[in-house]
């Protein structure tokens, strides 16, 4: 408890008192902070120089930094807000839109569905909320994400659906382990991190190309909506590597603090990556009901 309260005794220190993170007037450009001024620990990416939000030391401080000046971190907190939204309204009507419009669905179609739109719209709003741990909710979104490509990937086989299903969830836990572990947060690890988001994005090719094998490609790409998939992937893992690599700030250090900047472009690859998943759920979903009620999406 001392050494806690050592810590925020110097975050105060090093931020100032709470009324001074909002003021207004002359010394309105000082509320934000240069790379140079922020403690160690926040420092991430050398190549953002200016546009740091000061240590809030309140709820209401965190929330007014939101809307009430621009920084380096609001275009990622808006960004993964509105994908949060969306998916929200989606897990909010998607029953109605899909679900009953099929007579051959039952509770299972309904859990694939939610528990994938549950993991997105959890990582996103916890990634807007606690901006500082996208790599970690990053890994709840991907196995949510596995959870509906491998039911409908494998509709027929139960056993491989349990099998599949049962190692992709070892498999995140493995990483969120890895991810969640300080050690690897330390900017010195950014590799590391970008390594395992990867890694557990790549482990899907086991079963996809178990189905390639077992379904063929056409079926794959035409008919159960892979090429959705493919595009959810390549969205990942680009904005994984441009991350990873800090581009394009590396390049032109400071001329990117406040927007396009490598994390900035992250988040817009997630949100569009679990756009495109959503609509190989869709069309894999449609693939196996609409044969039988000749409705189509």
């Amino acid at each position: 408890m001392s050494e806690l309260k050592a810590r925020k005794r110097n975050l105060s220190n090093q931020n100032g008192p709470r009324h001074h993170v909002l003021q207004t007037g002359p010394n309105k450009q000082r509320m934000t902070l240069s790379w140079h001024e922020i403690p160690e620990w926040q420092r991430d990416n050398e190549y953002i120089l200016t546009g740091y939000r000061r240590v809030q030391n309140c709820w209401s401080g965190c929330i007014a930094s939101i809307y009430s000046y621009p920084h380096n971190e609001t275009v990622n907190i808006l960004s993964h807000l509105a994908g949060a939204v969306v998916f929200l309204w989606i897990l909010m009507t998607f029953r109605g839109q899909y679900i009953l419009a099929y007579s051959t669905t039952t509770w299972l179609d309904t859990s694939v569905f939610a528990i994938f739109l549950l993991s997105a719209v959890f990582c996103l709003t916890a990634s807007a909320m606690f901006h500082y741990c996208h790599l970690p909710f990053g890994t709840v979104l991907t196995v949510g994400s596995f959870v509906p490509c491998l039911y409908y990937g494998f509709y027929c086989e139960p056993a491989l659906q349990a099998c599949y299903l049962c190692s992709i969830a070892l498999v995140g836990a493995g990483a969120a382990y890895i991810v969640l572990n300080p050690e690897y947060a330390k900017p010195t690890h950014r590799g590391a991190r970008t390594c395992v988001f990867i890694g557990l994005g790549l482990s899907a090719m086991v079963p996809v190309a178990h189905l390639l094998v077992s379904h063929g490609t056409f079926k794959l790409f035409s008919e159960m909506g892979f090429g959705w998939l493919l595009a959810s992937g390549g969205l990942y893992i680009t904005g994984a590597l441009i991350y990873a690599n800090r581009i394009p700030e590396r390049l032109a250090p400071g001329k990117f603090d406040l927007l396009f900047a490598s994390h900035q472009i992250f988040h817009f690859c997630v949100v569009l990556a679990a756009l495109a998943h959503w609509m190989c759920v869709l069309t894999a979903f449609d693939h196996w009901h609409s044969g039988l009620d000749g409705w189509k999406l």
